[in-house]
């Protein structure tokens, strides 16, 4: 499969692996059917100045009401308030990347991870946008990272398999990471079908594409059947037959 088929495969499913880190309780508007919580006060949440706060619910509102280009703008205004809020930078390269802004979602997700260098979603949302840039070195590096800070996020393991897969590399490492990440990311099936016809076990690409087909209501499931209905009359000794789902 080529790179520019990984990617439209991968699109809405990077899209919302691109994870937004949840604000401090005392900036998200409390559901009151939800019990309030008590505890102590975080110093960076103290430090958070009144006026970036509003911008943070302003943006927390505008998402809400699936306004992504206003929640952007709310979080931009927030940050040029105080940059050094991790989580609106964070959520703002979320934003970016839900805007296919990825060169900008990149830039945010470093600045939040050079903020706290043991939070793992900035780190694993770069991998994300490096991904859609096709920068896949770098995007490899960043999954790796996620990884070394958790180990068992499904993320930083999905988007690993699938750089891997896309750069033809590592392939029994790469079906060992999606093989982890198919409950969480359907779509992993998908790329164990494309590695091992690849690799020319048809029969397993077959499996993986029923097991796919199983879920309910398949987002591409008219293509997979037509994907599919191609290895079902590829003859065993062809080992070369690949997806072409545009």
């Amino acid at each position: 499969m080529t790179a520019r088929v990984f990617v439209l495969l991968l699109i809405l499913t990077c899209k919302a692996s691109a994870q937004t880190e949840s604000l401090p309780s005392s900036l998200v508007p409390i559901d009151p059917r939800t019990p309030k919580l008590t505890g102590t006060i975080s110093t960076r949440e103290l430090l958070i100045p009144p006026k970036a706060v509003k911008e943070l619910r302003r943006a927390q509102a505008a998402l809400a009401s699936r306004d992504v280009h206003s929640s952007a703008r709310h979080l931009e205004k927030a940050l040029q308030i105080y940059p050094d809020c991790m989580e609106a930078h964070n959520n703002l390269g979320s934003r970016y990347v839900e805007l296919s802004e990825y060169e900008k979602a990149v830039s945010e997700f470093r600045k939040a991870s050079e903020i706290d260098p043991r939070a793992i979603q900035p780190v694993s949302n770069l991998s994300v946008a490096l991904f859609l840039l096709k920068r896949y070195a770098e995007a490899e590096a960043a999954a790796r990272r996620a990884i070394s800070l958790d180990p068992r996020n499904p993320t930083a393991r999905y988007m690993l398999g699938a750089t891997l897969a896309t750069e033809k590399r590592n392939p029994a490492e790469a079906m060992e990471l999606l093989r982890q990440t198919t409950n969480e990311y359907p779509d992993s099936r998908l790329l164990l079908a494309t590695v091992l016809s690849r690799l020319g076990d048809l029969e397993e690409a077959k499996d993986e594409l029923r097991e796919y087909l199983k879920a309910p209501e398949p987002e591409k499931k008219q293509r997979v059947e037509r994907w599919l209905e191609r290895l079902v009359q590829t003859p065993a000794t062809n080992h070369t037959t690949e997806p072409n789902i545009p």
